[in-house]
């Protein structure tokens, strides 16, 4: 092959390659809005003592703003749409590079999801860019690891440039909402009784790759780490059922790392939660009513966790005009 034949191949894969990268840039823009993590980097260094990972059941339940407001503890919440423990995992790497972190909370439905499709996780990881952290993915999904630093092959309707695109951000109440998605909704009278029997001897099958590998991370960065199962009224939809508990469970405790079920009469009943309105109409995610519950319940359970030297009220960002304005979404999105 001759020199000027391999100078013009080389020319036009860079080009190819280029816009590859373009795309995919642009794909990741047009994402912004909906689980759309960008106002975490805008957080003050070292403010944040709390982070929450998990899928949707973890972004309508716990409350960054009320936990702060009422009990002094600053916190975000990474939840994003079936987000997989393998995300989760990621985005508890990734945190703590910006932000030396005290606790993470594991809502316990990505337990049941070790790794999801690769165009889910890209979606959960997307605010981050194409970064280190991002890029564990392509160890993943090896044979797919182009998707991973191409994405625009999973997310093919992401590539049209828009008014969207160039937003200064994609979620202007994010800054405020710190992740958090209130729901408005409610279950209705007719489920009143929890979704567990206490089967003691039920079994499901759970594989702990991704939550071994947090634990261990938090082992390395003196992290504590809760799961928290989420309050639901039906387990049609996603399934959580005795024998998930009951894994879970196991493996708290032999790693010694609390988990609250607020589907177990226990715990339902000292955070004062009522299914028929503490779920919302989809009766698998917690209304506002209920994340209030169990945003309290958490606050003052980590405040009585021993060896933690918190930052009570000492996040720049969430001071009174940045809760007034929180409070005013929240009622803007109740009256819609």
């Amino acid at each position: 092959m001759r020199k000027t034949d391999l100078l013009k191949m080389s020319i036009f894969i860079a080009i190819a390659l280029f816009l590859l990268i373009l795309c995919s840039q642009v794909a990741f823009l047009n994402l912004r809005g909906f689980n759309d993590h960008e106002a975490f980097y805008e957080c003050a260094e070292d403010s944040i003592d709390v982070v929450f990972i998990g899928g949707s059941m973890a972004y309508t339940a716990f409350c960054p703003a009320e936990l702060y407001d009422r009990y002094g503890i600053s916190s975000y919440n990474f939840g994003t749409s079936n987000q997989s423990m393998l995300a989760g995992y990621i985005w508890a790497q990734e945190a703590y590079e910006y932000q030396k972190y005290k606790v993470i909370v594991v809502e316990a439905m990505a337990l049941t999801m070790s790794h999801g499709e690769i165009a889910t996780d890209i979606r959960s990881l997307f605010s981050m860019g194409i970064n280190h952290n991002y890029l564990q993915l392509a160890g993943v999904y090896k044979r797919n690891s182009y998707k991973v630093v191409f994405p625009i092959f999973v997310l093919h309707d992401g590539w049209e440039i828009s008014q969207k695109t160039f937003a200064e951000t994609g979620n202007e109440g994010n800054q405020y909402l710190r992740g958090f998605v209130p729901l408005f909704s409610q279950a209705g009278e007719n489920y009143q009784e929890s979704i567990l029997r206490g089967d003691e001897n039920a079994t499901e099958y759970l594989n702990f790759t991704y939550i071994d590998r947090l634990r261990e991370y938090c082992d390395e960065n003196e992290i504590k780490l809760i799961i928290v199962r989420t309050l639901m009224a039906s387990n049609e939809v996603n399934n959580w059922n005795d024998g998930y508990h009951n894994q879970v469970q196991e493996y708290a405790t032999q790693y010694n790392i609390p988990f609250i079920d607020f589907n177990s009469v226990e715990y339902m009943k000292d955070a004062g939660m009522d299914i028929s309105v503490d779920v919302a109409a989809d009766l698998r995610h917690m209304s506002y009513s209920g994340s209030q519950k169990a945003t309290n319940y958490l606050g003052e359970y980590m405040l009585q966790m021993e060896g933690i030297q918190w930052n009570l009220y000492k996040d720049p960002r969430l001071n009174h005009e940045a809760l007034d304005k929180y409070y005013a979404i929240i009622d803007e999105i109740e009256k819609d």
